[in-house]
């Protein structure tokens, strides 16, 4: 069987290198299997253009150069996992992608189509497709973009762990995205997250986007934010703090926004703070809150409308 041949040749193979499938390679059709130090799986050759990078329960499908026992170079897309107990299971997921199929179909169809195979592999799986909170970064993205063509000197700090999602110079924002169009709620991991530092001004925005066949993605917003004279590089390496690579599919997904609704945080928002409990402390015992507070009722601007009406 393949998984077996796959499973004896990451047993064997050194580490750093790619070993040939020698019964796919009998019958005509390149493939690989592929040993690091730390992970283990397969590779097929594929067009040096392709960019791809999709990640599920462990495995991942990705594009990149491997190097041959020749030492020759090769662009490739790999199916790559890192957990030994999953070896005879992922064993045989590795099977199925390099297996050409009657007359090479298989193979043809991952070539041109690697996203759309991972995905029905996903859906068979029981991933259940989980949204990766696309949303959540988007309306990030899109509240930086909205300040910088506003004239704030804002930065996005959400990714590194601020306290807040994006700073300006004097101001703070915090960003909460959601796909409920007829229900305005945020949910809160702490309590100091609505709790305005020294005194600065804080606002809360809450994006309502729906997901479209048609509309704006973290990749549109991106370029958007490149001609705004952000460093794509910079911008980059944050989204892959969050797990949004180059090459996520999930970085086209697109949403419309509906609205962008922008609160001040004052001493009348409903919140937790430090000054809700005794000397500025939570209670002995309790590590952490997460608290969920209604909008309904409260005043907000559409930022929306008013970058219209500018």
């Amino acid at each position: 069987m393949l998984a077996d041949e796959i499973r004896k040749n990451w047993a064997t193979s050194a580490s750093g290198y790619a070993a040939i499938i020698t019964s796919l390679a009998s019958i005509g059709y390149e493939a690989w299997t592929v040993k690091t130090e730390s992970s283990f799986g397969v590779a097929l050759p594929i067009e040096e253009s392709l960019l791809v990078s999709e990640k599920f329960s462990g495995a991942h499908l990705y594009t990149d150069r491997i190097t041959l026992d020749g030492a020759e170079s090769r662009s490739a897309l790999l199916l790559m996992a890192q957990s030994d107990e999953i070896q005879v299971p992922f064993s045989a997921l590795c099977a199925e992608l390099v297996n050409p199929g009657p007359n090479g179909e298989f193979r043809d169809y991952v070539a041109k189509n690697p996203v759309a195979w991972w995905l029905q592999w996903k859906e068979l799986l029981g991933n259940k497709n989980v949204d990766e909170r696309v949303y959540d970064v988007l309306g990030e993205l899109v509240t930086l973009r909205y300040l910088a063509k506003n004239g704030e000197n804002a930065e996005w700090n959400g990714p590194s762990g601020a306290t807040y999602d994006v700073d300006c110079d004097e101001k703070y924002y915090e960003v909460k995205s959601t796909t409920a169009r007829n229900k305005r709620e945020i949910t809160l991991s702490n309590h100091f997250q609505l709790d305005p530092p020294d005194g600065a001004p804080l606002f809360l925005v809450l994006c309502q986007f729906e997901r479209a066949v048609s509309g704006i993605s973290i990749n549109s917003v991106l370029k958007d934010l490149e001609e705004l004279g952000y460093s794509a590089v910079a911008l980059n390496s944050k989204l892959e703090l969050l797990g949004l690579e180059k090459g996520m599919s999930a970085r086209n997904r697109q949403y419309i926004l509906h609205a962008m609704l922008e609160y001040t945080v004052n001493e009348s928002f409903p919140a937790i703070k430090d000054s809700s409990f005794v000397d500025g402390h939570l209670p002995k015992g309790v590590r952490s809150i997460t608290y969920t507070v209604s909008l309904e009722g409260l005043d907000a601007v559409n930022l929306i409308m008013r970058q219209a009406s500018d």
